[in-house]
């Protein structure tokens, strides 16, 4: 299977994705209000206004579809110039695309078929005249763009400090009970406990990953598996771990150790807790394009103190959800028939507030 690499969540562009249809509707939309206020404030009667309305938005229309096209073809350029440079090119190019425009409406609307513009006045004239106000409208409309982008960085900024400080939440814990595990192994099963040195490394590594905070699903699977050996030399075959997860969802991207914390609490507080041997049951599977995880084990004795669960790792695990998916992403937990269940609901396409993931 091919083997795709972690993504890293790159930081906002200055402007919007033009080659996408909720980026034209905000520019048709923008130009339709242009296009009334200067009707609004030719002060026309009641039928020629709306002639005169009818004609402005198409000629605003046709300006905004060009416009976008262009801001569209430069995305690659945007997104590796400097944000002044690019604030510089969308203006000259939305001007440019004005002048030209505005030179063909002059032709048509003075020539005999249409009729609509006063041939009296100079064609250069006309031009300089709506390339000043493009010059206005556009610069407005980018300064805009500017400041969105500067608090989409500061939120990109402060998401990724909360998200690196509840990371590290996680590793003290973690690790704490795992040297417990690996110092009980070292005298009774040397080999055992090597392997279990191992295991450890992977799921240390993991965890101080700095390409990104994404990676498939299989990686992650990985690192549970490195942690449930671990588990499994010190409980032996009292712990027994069932997955169900299918093939074609093992290159869905996920934030990085999302899934072994709640197989931790699994460990811990269900399976540990018992006389007996205990099941948990890992399954993955994809609803209406959402992935969705439920971890499942046995529910510990009533009078079990530690039966709550690792409540630290989960906060961190539904503040880390919605770090990154916003309200989209979502963590489930509670008893089901004699079982605790654990629902993790991941979307297909990843979101970080204010940045995306291509």
């Amino acid at each position: 299977m091919k083997r795709i690499e972690p993504t890293i969540i790159q930081s906002p562009s200055l402007i919007p994705d033009f080659c996408s249809g909720p980026a034209l509707l905000f520019m048709a939309v923008v130009m339709e209000l242009v296009a009334i206020c200067f009707t609004l404030a030719s002060g026309e009667p009641g039928a020629e206004l709306l002639r005169r309305l009818a004609l402005l938005s198409l000629y605003m229309q046709w300006i905004g579809l060009c416009g976008g096209a262009a801001l569209c073809g430069l995305r690659r350029l945007f997104l590796v110039a400097r944000p002044g440079l690019v604030f510089g090119a969308c203006w000259t190019t939305l001007i440019l695309i004005v002048m030209v425009l505005s030179n063909i409406a002059w032709y048509l609307g003075t020539s005999p078929s249409f009729g609509v513009l006063d041939p009296t006045e100079p064609r250069v004239q006309f031009i300089l005249r709506h390339s000043s106000i493009a010059a206005v409208v556009s610069l407005m409309l980018l300064r805009y763009f500017w400041t969105r982008h500067q608090w989409q960085e500061q939120v990109r900024a402060e998401g990724e400090s909360r998200y690196q400080a509840l990371n590290a939440r996680i590793r003290p814990h973690f690790f704490f009970n795992a040297l417990n595990s690996l110092a009980a192994l070292i005298s009774i099963r040397p080999q055992q406990a090597e392997a279990m040195v191992e295991d450890l490394a992977d799921v240390f590594r993991a965890s101080m990953e700095k390409r990104g905070r994404m990676a498939p699903l299989v990686d992650e699977i990985g690192v549970c598996n490195a942690y449930l050996r671990i588990e499994k030399a010190r409980l032996g075959d009292k712990l027994d771990v069932r997955w169900d997860v299918s093939e074609h969802l093992l290159n869905w991207p996920v934030p990085m150790l999302i899934i072994q914390p709640l197989v931790e609490n699994a460990v811990y507080h269900g399976v540990s807790k018992l006389k007996d041997r205990g099941t948990i049951r890992i399954h993955i599977y994809a609803a209406q394009k959402v992935l969705i995880i439920e971890v499942e084990n046995p529910l510990p004795p009533v009078d079990d103190p530690g039966s709550r669960g690792n409540e630290i790792a989960i906060d961190n695990i539904a503040s880390r959800l919605k770090l990154i998916y916003g309200e989209r992403g979502r963590l489930d937990m509670g008893p089901d028939n004699g079982m605790w269940r654990a629902r993790l609901s991941i979307p297909e396409k990843s979101l970080l507030l204010g940045g995306e993931s291509e």
